[in-house]
């Protein structure tokens, strides 16, 4: 059969740009992304069914390392960072297809939560009341250490008020770190007896603790001792049950686009979420089969430059300038 020179150029770009943009169509969408510590994995599922997203390779593991994977934050331009458990901490690449290295922290092993400011990120590590603060721009570390009262560092978050809060993970205190003062305060001490996890703030003023207490994973919710100000406290008398989530390890925890909260739960790799609200825990995990669920966080994976989308849509264009010429 005879085909034109432009005809054979026209087919052959066309199926290259639609193959192109089929690796796409993950893109633009915000997704529920979970750690895997004892593999190195991302995973990613739609947060309205729990449907699982395969990823790009460089997601499963991160970076080509089966090292574990923890706390997950996004800078202002939409790159994904991920703590490691052999104390780096990965960046994904603009495009969102690949991580790389982007630092490590000398010695400091097991990393586990990671949040930021405008400037900074700053990683708990496992074990240790130490908490490390990354320079975005430079990738410079220094190191944080907790008030005497701390014992081990696990969630941190950057809290509506600008200050760096810490969950001591043995006994439930959160403590708060000043910035600007360089200085720790008490910001609430837990009368429970057992493991803590994640803290998370809601927008309408509620802090969320995941613990783990007497072998089950728990939600509890507060209030401030002052409507607003993060400086008097949490109110221990506001201390609230939102409900269990399973036999196991409680870990990350984070509030979705949906105003639900979802929880892991890392013994049973289970990610467990809340009614619309969060008022109650649901009565079944949400997404199972995950292995040693960490950290949640919400993201998209970058749309594809404009002009990576103009080539797509000229190239295949450009090949009806050629001159057809018949090939045998």
């Amino acid at each position: 059969m005879k085909i034109t020179h432009a005809r054979y150029l026209f087919t052959s770009l066309f199926a290259l740009a639609l193959s192109f943009l089929s690796t796409y169509t993950l893109h633009g969408q915000t997704y529920l992304f979970v750690s895997e510590y004892s593999t190195g994995n991302l995973r990613a599922y739609d947060y309205t069914t729990g449907t699982p997203v395969t990823l790009p390779a460089g997601y499963t593991p991160v970076a080509g390392i089966s090292t574990g994977s923890d706390g997950m934050v996004l800078d202002d331009s939409g790159r994904l960072f991920v703590n490691r458990g052999n104390g780096t901490i990965s960046r994904r690449s603009a495009d969102g297809l690949t991580f790389s290295t982007f630092v490590t922290i000398t010695g400091a092993s097991d990393l586990l939560d990671l949040t930021r400011n405008t400037s900074h990120l700053f990683a708990a590590r496992y074990n240790t009341n130490v908490i490390y603060q990354v320079d975005i721009s430079t990738a410079t570390y220094t190191s944080i250490t907790g008030p005497p009262a701390a014992t081990r560092f696990d969630g941190v978050r950057i809290g509506p008020d600008g200050r760096l809060y810490a969950v001591d993970s043995s006994d439930g205190d959160i403590f708060a770190y000043d910035l600007a003062t360089s200085t720790w305060s008490t910001f609430f001490s837990s009368s429970l007896a057992g493991d803590a996890s994640q803290v998370e703030f809601a927008a309408d003023g509620r802090i969320f603790v995941s613990r783990t207490i007497g072998g089950t994973a728990q939600i509890y919710s507060y209030t401030l001792n002052i409507v607003g100000d993060y400086s008097s406290g949490i109110n221990p008398a506001s201390q609230t049950l939102i409900g269990s989530f399973g036999t196991g390890t409680a870990t990350g925890i984070r509030i979705g686009p949906d105003n639900r909260l979802y929880a892991n739960n890392f013994s049973s790799g289970e990610v467990w979420r809340s009614n619309v609200g969060i008022t109650a825990m649901g009565t079944s995990a949400f997404i199972t089969g995950v292995s040693s669920p960490g950290s949640l966080y919400f993201a998209a994976i970058p749309e594809p430059t404009l002009t990576l989308m103009v080539l797509l849509v000229l190239l295949p264009l450009a090949g009806l300038r050629f001159k057809p010429h018949k090939l045998n």
